[in-house]
């Protein structure tokens, strides 16, 4: 069956008790993937014909990077442990254990990890006690589909000024790309967007990142958190709405810019209720839309670096992306285990 495709931005909301922007039940009342259901053998096999050398580029982040996280997150931790035989004697046999939080290095975020904050709903409507008493929403559904195997339209910001001749934007600080720049910067790659589309945004963050000592790395952690990402508009939105981008992701520990809350929140207009102010307390414009509006997947500090330099390489700007989320039943986020062919 053809999942619909999506109405006009100015018809959102779509259920019109519910919050700004939301597309609840545009693919059933009980639907738990979201904008992943556009991702359908017609639009897997369009984008297989991405893979053309062969060429395979990891997009995930080690899970020990960054060495320490910030929202206050914990750092990856990890331990190898020698199974022994019952008698005390080591074995040539191994085992590991990890502790991490998933939101620490590359991710997927989650239908579960983000929803409107004065409406208190995530995705579907589903409430806090709706998440926490059920596996609803979970990103097992996601696994269990199939994960994401979609086209990947790559912008890459750094390069983007380099052309224009601008100066460089440090990506370790409170800066943001318009979505001006962003339609800019995918007319330049002469890319068509289509439903089922995958974007990879670079921003130069693990550059910058890398740049870093180990002393500076440790004060990041314990700073506001203050980093370049999409600009939090409805313009942003409408472009990304209508592109048919079913999962955004970029470099950035926060794919629009951090800080989450502030001024920059701006509605555009377009809604009509209550004052904007009040309605986005909890900061996170996109993250409220996306995850909770639309269920669309917000990828974060992924490793773009290696893709857009093979991408320069090929003349691309596009390829094929595979990503499996793990199976966790009732999971908020992931690990993306991803990888681009081109």
């Amino acid at each position: 069956m053809t999942p619909p495709s999506r109405p006009p931005f100015s018809d959102l909301p779509l259920d019109k008790n519910g919050p700004p922007g939301n597309a609840w039940g545009l693919y059933g009342k009980n639907d738990e993937l979201g904008a992943l259901n556009l991702i359908t053998p017609s639009t897997v096999k369009a984008a297989a014909q991405e893979i053309q050398t062969g060429d395979r580029v990891s997009l995930d982040w080690y899970l020990n990077k960054p060495s320490h996280p910030s929202f206050g997150r914990p750092p990856f931790g990890w331990r190898i442990e020698n199974r022994s035989h019952p008698d005390g004697t080591k074995r040539t046999v191994n085992d590991d254990h990890l502790d991490i939080n998933t939101q620490s290095s590359s991710q997927w975020d989650g239908f579960r990890h983000y929803g409107y904050q004065k409406a208190a709903r995530y995705y579907g409507g589903r409430t806090q006690q709706d998440v926490e008493g059920s596996e609803v929403i979970g990103i097992d559904r996601v696994a269990h589909s199939g994960g994401i195997t979609a086209r990947g339209v790559i912008l890459d910001y750094p390069r983007y000024l380099e052309r224009k001749g601008k100066d460089s934007v440090y990506a370790l600080g409170a800066n943001s790309i318009s979505a001006e720049t962003l339609r800019d910067m995918l007319r330049e790659t002469g890319v068509q967007p289509r439903e089922g589309d995958v974007l990879l945004l670079r921003t130069g963050f693990t550059r910058d990142y890398d740049a870093l000592g180990p002393e500076e790395k440790k004060a990041l952690a314990h700073k506001p958190p203050a980093f370049l990402g999409v600009e939090s508009t409805t313009d942003t939105l409408r472009w990304i709405w209508e592109s048919g981008f079913v999962a955004v992701a970029g470099d950035a520990p926060s794919f629009e810019m951090a800080p989450l809350v502030g001024s920059h929140n701006k509605p555009g207009g377009i809604w009509k209720g209550e004052s904007w102010e009040e309605e986005m307390q909890g900061g996170g414009l996109l993250h409220q839309w996306l995850l909770g509006g639309w269920g669309v997947m917000i990828g974060e500090m992924w490793d773009l670096e290696p893709l857009c330099e093979r991408a320069v390489e090929l003349g691309r700007a596009t390829c094929f992306v595979s990503s499996v989320p793990l199976k966790v039943p009732g999971g908020v986020a992931s690990p993306p285990n991803a990888v681009a062919i081109f």
